[in-house]
């Protein structure tokens, strides 16, 4: 059984927020690092003067599109005693290990799943996910709760050390993504998906949060599932150049780590996927279709337990797995946007119980140097 992950709560202006963020998770944001770079020399064939150099261009493309951003990453940096240029290429591990390789490695994680108002017991609309990835990265996760200055409040999962994964807001806006590889994946310097997803989570409304995913100037492909509390749920297939879009189906909407848009395979972006891919979204509905109309929470875990096809299920138990790197459920997460919360379960959720983890309260922040 995997320990349940640490929750940290940081507040402030941008910088102060990842100072406290990196002194509170120096050791994962160190572990994180220690697992990425080896990983960017081994399967990008880069040095580590190559790979710094990539994140000094990656990091200019982030102060130019959101310098808040690029603040925040200083301030990990800072507060964690690392090299700021490593703290950039963790954000930028997938554009790293999988936006240079034009498709020569298939994705090969994460299934999310969508159950919208009417496919519930109670009218909510509610988003499982399991987050699959490389075995060690589960001992550097941490939950993130934070309130900064003139920004959305927001609930977040990452690796310690990236500014952005999977989370909601406290305006009912919610991002989850899965790793998806196309032919497009030309090496092309862009935003980094963590930041993309931070920013999703800084809108206010549903619209930002959509134009600020397709407006982006990507560098790799991607997975986006963004939902709304008010019980809109899209999934955007997106590659560095194109978008598109997957819509829910009689309430339910599942993804896993293949395009599901027929025009994403009529252009022949689509061709590089692995075999579990194909049954772990079906799986999900498969599971779910039988209660809709009657979907809860416990339904939702159900689905994010189930071993079917292991141990390459939605419940990923550690493997090897021939030509690529061993891969597991590193977490487990359902968010319920009607009460603000998530669930969060450490490692494979077969193996662990759910912690409940809401939003950060809304009380005044205080900021350093501001009058009483």
């Amino acid at each position: 059984m995997v320990e349940p992950f640490p929750v940290i709560s940081i507040e402030g202006d941008a910088y102060e927020c990842g100072v406290q963020y990196g002194k509170a998770a120096a050791d994962r944001v160190a572990k994180t690092i220690d697992f990425y770079i080896p990983a960017f020399v081994r399967q990008a064939k880069l040095t580590l003067k190559d790979i710094r150099e990539r994140a000094r261009g990656y990091g200019a493309q982030i102060e130019a599109i959101d310098t808040d951003v690029m603040q925040e990453i200083t301030g990990i940096a800072a507060g964690a005693g690392q090299n700021i240029e490593d703290v950039i290429a963790v954000n930028c591990r997938t554009e790293i290990l999988f936006g240079s390789l034009g498709g020569a490695k298939p994705a090969t994680e994460c299934t999310t799943i969508v159950a919208l108002p009417g496919a519930t017991r109670d009218g909510n609309i509610l988003i499982g996910k399991n987050w699959d990835w490389r075995n060690p990265t589960v001992e550097a996760v941490v939950v993130l709760r934070i309130r900064q200055r003139n920004k959305p409040a927001l609930v977040m999962i990452v690796e310690a050390g990236m500014v952005g994964r999977d989370g909601f807001n406290e305006h009912g806006v919610l991002v989850c993504g899965n790793l998806l590889v196309s032919n497009e994946d030309r090496g092309k310097v862009g935003v980094p998906i963590p930041i993309l997803r931070r920013r999703i989570l800084h809108s206010r409304h549903y619209y930002e949060a959509i134009d600020s995913l397709v407006k982006a100037p990507r560098g790799a492909s991607g997975n986006y599932l963004i939902a709304h509390r008010g019980g809109v749920a899209i999934d955007f297939e997106t590659t560095p150049d194109r978008v598109f879009v997957v819509y829910p189906e009689r309430g339910l909407l599942a993804h896993a780590n293949h395009f599901q848009s027929p025009i994403a395979h009529a252009t022949g972006v689509a061709k590089y996927y692995t075999g579990d891919t194909l049954y772990r979204d079906f799986r999900a509905r498969q599971l779910l279709e039988p209660k809709l109309g009657t979907i809860t929470i416990d339904d939702i875990k159900s689905v994010l337990r189930d071993e079917f096809g292991a141990p390459r299920a939605i419940c990923r138990t550690p493997h090897d797995y021939p030509g690529h790197e061993p891969t597991m459920t590193i977490a487990s997460l359902i968010f319920d946007l009607k009460r603000d919360t998530m669930h969060v379960a450490a490692g494979p959720p077969t193996q662990s119980e759910y912690q409940l983890v809401r939003l950060p309260e809304a009380t005044p922040l205080k900021f350093a140097g501001a009058r009483s």
